[in-house]
């Protein structure tokens, strides 16, 4: 195997989250590609460079990252067939492998000796098998199937043949909650895509108590001479809010110097501060009522952008620490239109927003607008457009240093859903 032309810090790392029924994410599809430029875009497994795929996971920290939550990775014969695929922690990866690879006598006989040591094993159907396919199907844990207009034929065939063995089913590429739904019918266990993500932007639509006067609170937080007098009195118009801010306060102690509990408004809003208070209040225009944080997919995804943002401006503007909480805001933000099913300019119009977050939102402008466009290109998978956005910020942040920021967000996700924060 030739890995000299591939290099770790040239790796781009995508992803592709997998929910259950219940809309927890239990894992992601990892895309490990070569330098974005390449634009043939080859994923690395696919050319046997089993020895840069394992150091990435390692070296960006994933296993650590990804806590519980499982790594599937694409593989080809020529990586299941290298030693440095057992690099990779058996019980936190799943290798995923095409259908048409051809299943030779070795190969099979390679994949029988992983299975023993602990090594998952994900089908993912095309249209035609490989030779020795059928020989497979009994050391499959997961098989996957895409969403397109043969998927409830194919999915009646496969499950008909692994009926009995346990393996769960998963539908890949759904892209609305419609097509998510249609695949649940079928039978289908867990979810691959972003369909959770897709906004539904109702013109005029009205948004519930709660919202508004969370909304409420989050635009006086907004201005810069923001008056503590009037947000006393606005929690005090939002009786379960204001619980819930008391029960925040107490609970987390806000850094353990707190010698005596908080009973009164002014008090907690103080201890708290301004910058946390905007951000939890801001999350939980993302919660699903009797959901915690963990099967909340938008929730997660939202913190995610938002912490990833967060990192990148450290990252890009270090001395910039005006940007660096803005940053934060503006990626939760960005995802507001799929959680109130309003559009942007609606949001905008009801929540003072400082001008530079402003203009990333609606335009996509600024040092932040610049970001914003570099994070969600990299969320689309797209690994030119963000090798671009990244020559754009002066090349002060990396194809792989990006990759490290978002084993670092994921990480910080995960703590932040165990918390139920």
């Amino acid at each position: 195997m030739n890995i000299e032309t591939e290099r770790y810090d040239k790796v781009f790392l995508g992803r592709h989250p997998i929910l259950d029924r219940q809309q927890a994410t239990i894992g992601y599809e990892l895309l490990f590609q070569p330098d974005p430029r390449n634009r043939g875009g080859m994923e690395l497994p696919k050319r046997a460079a089993a020895d840069v795929v394992c150091k990435t996971f390692a070296e960006l920290g994933l296993p650590s990252a990804l806590a519980n939550q499982l790594a599937f990775i694409n593989v080809d014969a020529a990586f299941l067939l290298d030693d440095a695929a057992e690099l990779l922690p058996a019980q936190q990866v799943v290798l995923e492998i095409d259908s048409q690879q051809p299943f030779t006598p070795q190969l099979l006989q390679r994949c029988r000796e992983l299975r023993t040591r602990g090594y998952a094993f994900c089908l993912h159907w095309s249209d035609e098998s490989g030779e020795g396919f059928a020989a497979m199907l009994d050391m499959l844990s997961y098989a996957k199937i895409d969403a397109n207009a043969a998927m409830a034929a194919t999915y009646k065939a496969l499950s008909a043949r692994l009926r009995g063995n346990g393996v769960r089913m998963i539908a890949a590429g759904v892209g609305t909650v419609e097509v998510m739904q249609q695949c649940a019918k079928l039978g289908f266990d867990l979810f691959q895509g972003y369909y959770f993500a897709k906004p539904v932007v109702i013109q005029g639509r009205k948004l519930d108590p709660s919202q508004q006067g969370i909304i409420r609170i989050i635009d006086l937080l907004g201005h810069e001479d923001a008056d503590l007098a009037r947000i006393e009195a606005a929690f005090k118009g939002e009786p379960a809010l204001l619980a819930n801010l008391l029960r925040l306060t107490n609970s987390v102690g806000v850094g353990g110097g707190l010698s005596s509990r908080i009973t009164s408004i002014r008090s907690a809003i103080i201890a708290v501060g301004q910058r946390q208070l905007l951000r939890w209040l801001q999350l939980l225009l993302f919660y699903q009522p009797g959901k915690p944080a963990s099967r909340n997919p938008l929730l997660q995804l939202a913190a995610l952008r938002g912490r990833l943002m967060e990192l990148t401006a450290e990252a890009v503007y270090p001395t910039r620490k005006d940007l660096h909480d803005l940053a934060f805001i503006t990626g939760l933000m960005s995802l507001m239109p799929a959680a109130l099913g309003l559009p942007m300019t609606d949001i905008l119009g009801q929540i003072a927003v400082a001008p530079d977050a402003r203009r990333a939102l609606s335009r996509r402008e600024g040092e932040l607008g610049l970001l914003l466009e570099l994070i969600e290109r990299y969320d689309d998978n797209d690994a030119v457009a963000t090798d671009g956005f990244l020559h754009r910020t002066g090349g002060r942040l990396t194809v792989s240093g990006l990759g490290g920021l978002l084993a670092a967000a994921i990480a910080w996700v995960q703590q932040f859903s165990a918390g139920g924060a």
